[in-house]
């Protein structure tokens, strides 16, 4: 199961602290924890510090309370991506921190870590009998970046293609000499507030199946973008916010998102299931009446222009 953007900062922390750990997931977390792992990028850090990255000035600063920490595992999060741009909002310490709070809940991550080898390294889960790994990057933040002796994330520069791809290429051959038969690319790319990814995303991802990847699992558009079925792999270039407290925007309706449940045997992807939510006050539900038939109409017609059709049965979408 993939979920979009995991934001548990700001007021979703105060609802945090406030109505407890439970309350930002609460009510999908049966349908997160039906599945075998539940995977999703973790758009903040968790931790006590209040000291902010010393750089550039951002608009927004997004730290969770170590409480937090229980909303993704209670709900059964069992896989994050920290390869973002807000991961470092709280400096080192709250990557270190988050890394801390992570490992103790038994959540497996990659895209961040205490030098640029731990950054690329892969994590590697075994589930119902098919062992799955994610490595995961992200294309902007760069003095995030980590280095060889300092502490970030997997930056990659993406206006820069064939670097690009050798570097997701040995991340590639790292996950294959450890027998993963699930190969994840997590990339957290692209502008905010669009519905479909650009020529060069799209170049890349058809690039990144090629090369032996199966899965991209793609976010920071905070929409859902349509799905495309490549040489029979699933490419999520957008999958948009799971929980967050973002302003509505009235073109894009960002608090309608989506649920993306894969179903997977060892060598082929069987169906790709679809459920609604809707997030208000900090919360994310599943969606009902109308926010169902508009998210349901939106990636019906967004999938169609990757020649990708939705089924829609007793209520049901799938791929």
């Amino acid at each position: 199961m993939f979920g979009g953007d995991v934001m548990l900062g700001r007021h979703v922390k105060e609802c945090v602290l406030r109505y407890g750990p439970d309350y930002p997931l609460g009510s999908v977390a049966p349908l997160l924890r039906r599945s075998d792992l539940a995977v999703v990028n973790l758009e903040c850090a968790i931790t006590s510090s209040l000291d902010r990255w010393p750089g550039e000035p951002k608009a927004y600063y997004f730290g969770a309370p170590p409480l937090a920490t229980d909303a993704l595992s209670d709900a059964g999060v069992g896989l994050v991506s920290l390869a973002n741009n807000h991961v470092l909002d709280y400096g080192v310490q709250g990557l270190r921190d988050t890394l801390r709070y992570l490992r103790e809940r038994g959540i497996a991550a990659a895209g961040a870590g205490a030098d640029l080898a731990q950054a690329r390294m892969a994590a590697i889960v075994d589930c119902a009998g098919i062992r799955l790994g994610m490595a995961a990057f992200c294309d902007h933040q760069r003095d995030f970046a980590a280095g060889d002796d300092r502490p970030g994330i997997a930056w990659l520069d993406l206006d820069d293609e064939a670097a690009a791809l050798h570097v997701l290429n040995d991340a590639l051959t790292a996950l294959l000499r450890a027998a993963v038969d699930w190969p994840i690319l997590s990339l957290h790319w692209g502008p905010n507030m669009v519905w479909r990814p650009s020529e060069r995303r799209r170049r890349i991802a058809h690039a990144a199946i090629e090369m032996g990847w199966k899965i991209l699992f793609g976010h920071s558009a905070h929409v859902f973008h349509g799905i495309e079925l490549y040489r029979g792999c699933p490419i999520l270039y957008a999958a948009g916010d799971l929980v967050d407290d973002y302003a509505i925007d009235p073109v894009f309706r960002n608090d309608h998102q989506l649920l993306f449940e894969l179903e997977l045997m060892h060598g082929a992807l069987r169906c790709i299931s679809l459920y609604p939510v809707f997030i208000a006050r900090c919360q994310t539900r599943l969606a009902t009446a109308e926010r169902e038939q508009y998210i349901a109409d939106k990636i019906t017609e967004l999938c169609a222009e990757f020649g990708t059709q939705v089924q829609r049965q007793d209520g049901k979408m799938r791929i």
